[in-house]
């Protein structure tokens, strides 16, 4: 049965819109529980030094729940979430600009192409005790336009 205003998250379509909010005091909380083990769980190479690097404490809680707010919404482009995508199979890293870019591997990129998406788009917020992020996965068809 075919219930409208339901996307089909198989079937390839122009954009794909994700959008997740994250409370940093959460991610403060895990990360001094686990400092490591979180570390690895949720970041590549190039995050954590991007993250560590943050001269205040502050910034780098900012830092890690805007990743993980654009990894969650990078997943909700690509309909599936963890752990049928690993959290290291999406980087977030920054461009030569200073903005945010998905890099996306293993499984993520995998769906990617099966979805035929060209690229997917980030953009990362935090204000006071949020990180919030949206990601727009752009079709090939439009890149073709």
């Amino acid at each position: 049965m075919k219930v409208k205003g339901v996307m089909d998250v198989h079937r390839p379509v122009p954009l794909r819109i994700g959008l997740d909010v994250v409370l940093i005091s959460r991610v403060k909380q895990m990360y001094e529980k686990r400092p490591r083990q979180f570390v690895e769980r949720f970041f590549g190479e190039h995050e954590r030094e991007y993250c560590l690097a943050a001269a205040r404490p502050c910034r780098r809680f900012e830092r890690f729940a805007g990743r993980i707010a654009a990894k969650e919404a990078v997943m909700k482009v690509l309909g599936h979430g963890w752990p049928h995508v690993p959290w290291t199979d999406i980087e977030i890293v920054n461009d030569g600009s200073g903005q945010p870019a998905a890099n996306l591997k293993g499984k993520a990129l995998d769906i990617m192409e099966r979805q035929e998406l060209a690229s997917i788009q980030v953009s990362i917020t935090h204000d006071g005790q949020v990180a919030a992020a949206v990601a727009v996965g752009i079709s090939t068809a439009i890149r073709t336009m």
